[in-house]
């Protein structure tokens, strides 16, 4: 008897010290299996279609690549994906598709929740719990094979341990001999577990070329299209940093991959409001921005560029006929996740439509803040005419 009470009074403390700390409880090993779902099986495959790219050793986040690494946070994972928080992807579903959407799908959703309600089991001997079921990414690679052009980004930027999410800017001289057709960019992280996002623009025009992100390491463009370069452009790289467990210094690289000669170039549109202001404690502020245009355009991707303090964001296409169509709706937007938006089907835009979009901002603090209401829309000419 005494010891059954040791025993309880040891986990009763566990569980507050968890609860102190701000952890998920922890799930004992004696919780009854009540699923066929197995993380060996379906779990590992979604997970490294769908988590991998930030959840690996030496990573952004905790790993997740065995079931040793994966089974203390079934808990935490399953409330990640009933809030839609992780994968972090902040596009509305049914408001545009998109090829780099890292979202889970309905499916997934029900399998992961059917693994942690029913016990998180394995699936594989006690022994090899602690060995990737599935392929695991390596580390920092040219994911598409080695670019046409590398450019070091700078010569090594110290990011602190422990230090918050914080915008970095790099100029990146390209020293191209000639004009150059470009159909992809890409990033090298230096050290993975520092870097969250980046996204490239021209110096000389701040023109938006693309951005990179764990889940889609290189800007693909469509076929036939490609981004012009001119000789000796300087690249502008903006890179999402937050601190690691200890001080790092990240070095990482530019790759550059050349298109064909020949082909539609693609431009940037920037659709962006005037100057605004929120008010101290505002929760919801609204701020419009539209453009009306004056031919058509193909609509290939998005790159929403709010001030920090956004909180929704929703771009539409207004025709002549006042026909409304959705493009984008990112309803809680998130900085330190940052991404583009590369359309499944690019959009061709009638002459005279107008292009809108309507941000809401909030302000938690006692004084008034700026606000910019920025997207970049990269575009091209009506294509197949």
């Amino acid at each position: 008897m005494k010891t059954r009470v040791v025993a309880s009074a040891f986990l009763g403390a566990a569980a507050l010290f968890a609860a102190v700390l701000g952890l998920p409880s922890p799930a004992y090993s004696h919780k009854p299996i009540t699923t066929s779902i197995l993380f060996k099986n379906e779990i590992a495959q979604i997970f490294q279609r769908k988590c991998f790219q930030c959840h690996t050793e030496n990573n952004l986040s905790v790993s997740l690549t065995t079931y040793t690494d994966a089974r203390p946070w079934a808990r935490a994972i399953r409330e990640e994906v009933l809030e839609r928080r992780m994968p972090p992807w902040q596009a509305v579903p049914g408001y545009g598709h998109f090829t780099n959407d890292i979202s889970l799908n309905t499916r997934e959703m029900e399998i992961i929740l059917s693994w942690t309600d029913g016990g998180a089991p394995s699936g594989v001997l006690k022994v090899e719990e602690s060995i990737p079921p599935v392929f695991v990414p390596p580390a920092p690679a040219w994911d598409h094979g080695p670019p046409d052009h590398i450019m070091p980004i700078g010569g090594g930027h110290a990011v602190p341990a422990g230090s918050p999410f914080e915008l970095k800017r790099f100029v990146v001289p390209t020293n191209l001999a000639s004009s150059k057709r470009v159909r992809s960019i890409a990033l090298k992280q230096g050290d993975r577990r520092v870097v969250r996002h980046a996204a490239f623009y021209d110096e000389a025009t701040g023109r938006w070329l693309g951005s990179w992100t764990p889940w889609q390491t290189a800007t693909m463009l469509p076929e036939g299209l490609a981004v012009r370069l001119p000789a000796k452009s300087r690249i502008v790289v903006e890179i999402g940093y937050s601190g690691a467990d200890q001080d790092v210094t990240d070095r990482s690289e530019i790759g550059i991959y050349f298109g064909a000669d020949s082909g539609t170039a693609v431009e940037a549109l920037s659709l962006r409001a005037a100057a605004a202001s929120v008010p101290a404690g505002a929760t919801s502020q609204r701020v419009r921005a539209e453009t009306k245009l004056s031919t058509p355009l193909t609509v290939v991707a998005f790159w929403p560029d709010p001030s920090p303090s956004a909180r929704s964001i929703e771009i539409s296409v207004v025709s002549p006929a006042d026909m409304v169509t959705p493009l984008l709706w990112i309803k809680d937007y998130r900085p330190e996740w940052r991404s583009p938006y590369y359309l499944s089907a690019p959009v061709t835009v009638a002459r005279g439509s107008r292009l809108v979009m309507t941000t809401y901002f909030a302000n938690p603090t006692d004084k008034t803040e700026p606000a910019r209401a920025q997207a970049w829309l990269m575009t091209a000419g009506p294509l197949g005419k």
